[in-house]
């Protein structure tokens, strides 16, 4: 469902067209929210001839930025937008652009928002916009549906807590 919203953000908003290439980062790849992200940001670009690519990082906040850096440096000129896949990567953004010498706004993120340094980003223009989940709701949800299963009741719930916000 994330992964989705992001996509069809950034379609909605006319940030990305037919043709152009969508840079993923993420924090651990082949992490199962990654993945699932993926699908659903493919479920709205495929369709739409909008291509990607997915870089792994690390739960290192300086190692994250190095590689960003690093990959952004390297490919900027085909760069048309960036969904962050974790909030270790969207929070770094504005460490990577300023580091690279890329304006806040130059190039479109959307990505996760629950850090105080991603929710920055958003204020300051860095990124567009940030999906908060509301970690502490989704962690009691989760932990009660655990209880309901280890006392025999079938949870059968798929929860989707949270929104993407903006400036405003």
């Amino acid at each position: 469902v994330f992964g989705r919203n992001w996509a069809q953000y950034l379609v909605d908003h006319q940030l990305v067209k037919q043709g152009d290439f969508v840079w993923l980062p993420v924090e651990v790849a082949g992490a199962t929210y990654g993945v699932q992200e993926e699908e659903g940001i493919k479920s709205v670009f495929e369709p739409l001839g909008i291509t990607w690519e997915i870089t792994d990082n690390t739960l290192d906040q300086a190692e994250i930025i190095t590689r960003m850096s690093d990959y952004l440096t390297a490919n900027r000129d085909k760069i048309k937008a960036i969904i962050g896949l974790g909030d270790l990567v969207t929070g770094s953004i504005k460490r990577v652009f300023d580091q690279v010498g890329v304006k806040p706004g130059e190039i479109p993120v959307v990505g996760w928002g629950n850090s105080l340094d991603t929710t920055q980003e958003v204020l300051t223009g860095y990124v567009n916009a940030g999906q908060w989940q509301d970690p502490q709701a989704t962690s009691y949800i989760a932990l009660s549906l655990a209880n309901m299963a280890a006392s025999g009741i079938p949870p059968g719930f798929n929860v989707i807590t949270g929104a993407l916000y903006e400036k405003d």
